[in-house]
């Protein structure tokens, strides 16, 4: 394409500390089959040679229309990703992370979807890399109305992603919030909450186009605070938003759950000061302990004792009660 052409997409990609997976991430961008589309790489200054490697890529596509730019700092993915929405020029808007891999026509399916039906929002579904092993996610709703996007089970994962759909520009500029401005969890689902519910045209492709990469050296079972706080803090900008846009009742159930989801890592590393805190965070999620998906009947009833038992007993209940 020439590089003067409209972009019909722009592809946002934050980039730090990927030096294994970052040029397979960008090959697999630069082949796609869609001809006017936009590269926007954002380095997020993370001191390897993650840029290095990127540049060698892109130096092998010179017809792309490619922007490499760098934060002044490490900033965290909302920020790079709002220099790179910053930058972009495009019809629709996709993002990528850049330890994932897309396949050749991933974005000219979700474009030519976008097109034909006139739509602010398309999605695809995914395949989930863990090791050797392939997990296909799929929706088993084509349909984004108001009970699924209100529903626990739909929150996340192939819904919630940002990475899996492109959205429309000017849609996306109206509509977005900020709700996940500077959070390190469920940021992308507070950024797309909003936005599914004022979409006047969301559309749902079966295939899997989008690889999701799970480093297995990655997952660890190290207690990170901040992935709690910002969780909690994330539940609550989602129900202020739900409050003050008439959602209070529809949103009630889905509200509880991700206040239990939200905390529950808090009971699987129980020092005295966790379940303090599980405890008065958010007491009034008690009421739907019995309800949530998430946990099994043990589960369910050790959260129950340690909501009401006084807390040397609460410490008991979780110290021997486990699964």
């Amino acid at each position: 394409m020439s590089l003067e052409q409209r972009p019909k997409v722009s592809v946002i990609v934050p980039v730090y500390r990927v030096e294994p997976f970052i040029e397979k991430c960008a090959d697999s961008l630069l082949r796609q089959t869609l001809d006017a589309i936009q590269f926007i790489f954002v380095d997020d200054c993370g001191g390897d040679a993650s840029v290095d490697l990127l540049r060698g890529v892109v130096g092998r596509y010179p017809e792309r229309n490619v922007l490499i730019v760098s934060m002044p700092q490490n900033s965290g993915v909302s920020a790079a990703r709002a220099r790179g929405i910053a930058l972009a020029t495009g019809d629709y808007l996709g993002f990528c992370d850049s330890d994932d891999w897309v396949e050749p026509t991933m974005y000219e399916r979700l474009y030519d979807a976008a097109i034909g039906q006139n739509a602010d929002i398309v999605a695809c579904g995914y395949n989930e890399i863990i090791g050797r092993k392939v997990t296909k996610f799929q929706f088993d709703k084509a349909s984004d109305d108001l009970a699924t996007i209100m529903s626990f089970t739909h929150f996340g994962r192939e819904y919630g992603a940002l990475w899996n759909k492109i959205i429309r520009r000017e849609f996306f500029l109206t509509e977005n919030l900020h709700l996940g401005d500077g959070l390190s969890m469920w940021e992308d689902s507070c950024t797309l909450i909003p936005m599914r519910l004022r979409s006047a045209k969301t559309v749902f492709l079966s295939d899997c186009l989008y690889n999701y990469y799970v480093n297995e050296g990655s997952v660890t079972t190290r207690f990170l605070m901040r992935k709690v706080t910002d969780s909690c803090e994330a539940v609550r900008r989602l129900e202020q938003f739900f409050v003050s846009n008439g959602y209070a009742s529809e949103s009630k159930e889905l509200v509880e759950f991700l206040k239990l989801n939200a905390t529950e890592v808090l009971m699987r590393f129980p020092s005295r000061e966790n379940i303090v805190m599980w405890r008065e965070t958010f007491p009034e999620a008690a009421s739907a302990i019995w309800r949530y998906p998430s946990w099994n009947v043990v589960l369910k009833f050790r959260a129950w004792l340690v909501a009401r038992l006084p807390l040397p007993l609460a410490m008991i209940v979780v110290k021997y009660v486990r699964k």
